[in-house]
């Protein structure tokens, strides 16, 4: 693992690999680990990049709230530290939001960008929703949105067979730095609407990934994105939630990798 600083701020961030710069962007509440299936096959291809979010992990935690900019900072700083002059980029859930952001404002910086498990354009129902979980958190602490969140995330028969991986997820939910969280999560639940209103700026070649059954990055929201986004293609992924990139690895990396290799040379 590395540091970068810049300003008050730290970024831990981890790669692996040679070739094309690729980097993820994990969601809420998780760090860098959560792509460990991603970096073991593609850093046979690529320069892999993995590192926490603000407010998560390894990386500074600063005292809240949190503004989207703050995080597509981060990311540009990262870049820019580590001297990329264009990155393919993968952001999932709310690292989809940072990583939509960033390519609308430095499109000359991105070859590709990959929308994975994102949420759009909420309903007022929605939205709702998300904002009573805020609000629970903010009442009761993070702890009570870890055994729900493992359920939307995880479809039954993956908790059944793969409980060593479920339990670390749930491991990385219940050490979180709870500010942080509290923080990170209050932005998750608004900043669709700002990430919305900057599609229309987004030009670089796009794949939209979201699972089957993701009740809260819904195959609906993912059909929205693509027509927003001219030069996209959308993949929804049978019988998977949320955890698309740990339920589903091998299709997960096929696609990154087809995806980028078409549009590379």
């Amino acid at each position: 693992m590395s540091n970068i600083s810049y300003d008050q701020e730290t970024t831990l961030y981890k790669e692996k690999g040679v070739g094309e710069p690729l980097i993820f962007i994990h969601g809420v509440g998780l760090d860098h680990a959560m792509w460990q299936q991603q970096v073991n096959r593609l850093s046979a291809n690529y320069r892999v990049i993995t590192y926490d979010m603000l407010g998560h992990g390894g990386s500074s935690h600063p005292p809240g709230p949190y503004s989207l900019s703050q995080f597509v900072e981060q990311l540009s700083t990262l870049v820019n530290k580590l001297k990329l002059p264009k990155v393919n980029i993968v952001g999932f859930s709310m690292g989809a939001m940072v990583a939509q952001s960033f390519a609308a404002k430095f499109p000359e910086k991105i070859r590709t960008l990959t929308i994975m498990n994102s949420v759009a354009n909420r309903t007022s129902e929605q939205r709702k929703a998300i904002a009573a979980r805020v609000e629970e958190v903010k009442k009761l602490g993070p702890q009570v949105t870890i055994e729900p969140a493992i359920q939307r995330w995880f479809n039954q028969k993956f908790q059944e067979k793969n409980q060593e991986i479920v339990n670390e997820v749930r491991h990385r939910l219940e050490t979180n730095n709870a500010d942080g969280y509290i923080a990170a999560y209050t932005l998750f639940a608004t900043a669709d609407e700002e990430v919305w209103q900057q599609l229309k700026d987004i030009t670089v070649p796009s794949l939209i990934i979201t699972g089957e059954y993701d009740v809260g990055s819904t195959p609906e929201m993912s059909q929205q994105i693509h027509e927003k986004l001219l030069n996209s293609e959308l993949l929804v992924v049978p019988d998977t939630r949320h955890m698309l990139p740990v339920e589903k690895p091998e299709i997960v990396n096929q696609a990154i990798h087809s995806f980028i290799q078409k549009h590379v040379n």
